[in-house]
């Protein structure tokens, strides 16, 4: 089944029809008063790291893909007053956009207005070599924050420099929703959410 998923969504019929599904969220979103949602870049998702090991488009495909994707909802979006906050996901898990350089190069080349990027924590710490570098040098970007330590799991427990980060986010004036997306691991996951919270509210 997810073999059947994955094919279908190299296919052009199945990317228009997620892109449809995508334009009628956005009116929704218009509806209830939403700003924009959150879109990795999965018009075809490939990791190059099992088997066929080969992606079934190429790397103009996937640009084309992504560009042309990004003009049909953009239309929509402007309507809307709504946003795509576009985001980066790390080389486990997907081919076509893995930092933030590579999502602001799809912004810039298709000269998109309604589209920004999802800065998520977890996923820099992989692949940026410098979170806050990427937070100033691409925060007129930044659309929307995702946060979780660098093994996925609560802010506080892992290795990501929190107090720096945070504070780089203030000093670039950022005041956008910052949105916990870690997991939680602990014998009692609600005092540990609650800790967490606790930990990163010292922060904002």
């Amino acid at each position: 089944m997810h073999r059947q998923s994955e094919e279908c969504s190299f296919l052009d019929l199945c990317r228009k029809n997620g892109v449809e599904d995508l334009k009628r969220m956005l009116e929704a979103l218009e509806q209830v008063g939403g700003r924009g949602f959150v879109a990795p870049a999965a018009w075809g998702m490939f990791s190059y790291r099992l088997p066929p090991m080969v992606s079934p488009r190429s790397r103009e495909g996937d640009v084309e893909a992504l560009l042309t994707s990004l003009e049909e909802l953009e239309k929509t979006a402007d309507s809307t007053g709504t946003y795509i906050y576009l985001e980066p996901l790390n080389r486990y898990e997907d081919h076509m956009l893995n930092t933030q350089q590579d999502a602001v190069a799809i912004i810039e080349k298709g000269g998109f207005k309604r589209v920004k990027t999802t800065f998520d924590f977890y996923h820099m710490s992989i692949e940026e070599d410098d979170i806050s570098q990427s937070l100033k040098k691409y925060k007129d970007y930044i659309g929307h924050i995702h946060i979780a330590e660098n093994h996925r799991y609560q802010p506080g427990i892992g290795s990501i420099d929190w107090e720096r980060h945070m504070k780089t986010l203030k000093e670039i004036g950022y005041d956008g929703p910052v949105i916990n997306e870690g997991r939680v691991r602990a014998e009692d996951p609600k005092e540990a959410y609650r800790k967490s919270a606790e930990f990163i509210r010292q922060f904002i």
